[in-house]
């Protein structure tokens, strides 16, 4: 499902070199905080891939929205929408780096195959491009102006590089996107004043 063509929503995909992306992604999420907007940070619950987003600024603008694992992340995210009685975020940040690495960090046993990890990542974009398109659909996007960043590795594994552009394709066409992080959080900034 492609993003609803509205100039209330950018969407941004941020391809991370490495892990060391998460003070950066802490950084915008308190400065677009202390300008009252509300943030919405996706993310894996796994500790040692959550402690990266200690922010130091803590307030109602911002929530974390911990995922238990990657298999339970559409459903999640579809009982998401249907539960937001919140405001709509002005920034709505998806890690979905931080799922993936989260399964690979699994021990062995535990891990699943690459071809049902290859699946659960295409759900998972699936959803979230849908909680996207809905959001972009609501009463309240059409008087405000969300920005959605949705973080990637740049480096396909597990996906081929036919299934990564094939996902690029079918999830985040048209979406901006970055390798450089200064650059993805210096546009938000201007964008949210």
């Amino acid at each position: 499902m492609s993003p609803p063509s509205s100039n209330c929503l950018r969407n941004y995909v941020y391809l991370a070199g490495n892990e060391d992306y998460g003070p950066g992604l802490s950084k915008l999420c308190e400065r677009c905080a202390l300008k009252e907007k509300r943030v919405l940070l996706i993310t894996s619950r796994n500790a040692r891939l959550t402690r990266r987003f200690q922010f130091e600024v803590r307030s109602k603008a911002q929530e974390i929205l911990l995922v238990p694992d990657i298999e339970g992340t559409p459903m999640r995210l579809l009982d998401l929408h249907s539960s937001s009685a919140a405001a709509t975020p002005d920034l709505i940040v998806f890690d979905l780096h931080a799922l993936v690495m989260e399964v690979l960090q699994r021990p062995v046993m535990e891990q699943c195959s690459t071809d049902k990890l290859v699946r659960h990542v295409a759900k998972c974009a699936a959803a979230f491009a849908n909680y996207r398109a809905l959001l972009g659909h609501s009463t309240e996007a059409a008087t405000k102006a969300i920005d959605t960043v949705v973080v990637m590795s740049q480096a396909p594994y597990p996906l081929t590089q036919a299934q990564f552009k094939l996902l690029i394709g079918l999830y985040f066409y048209g979406n901006e996107c970055y390798t450089n992080f200064s650059k993805l959080a210096g546009n938000i900034s201007v964008c949210h004043g």
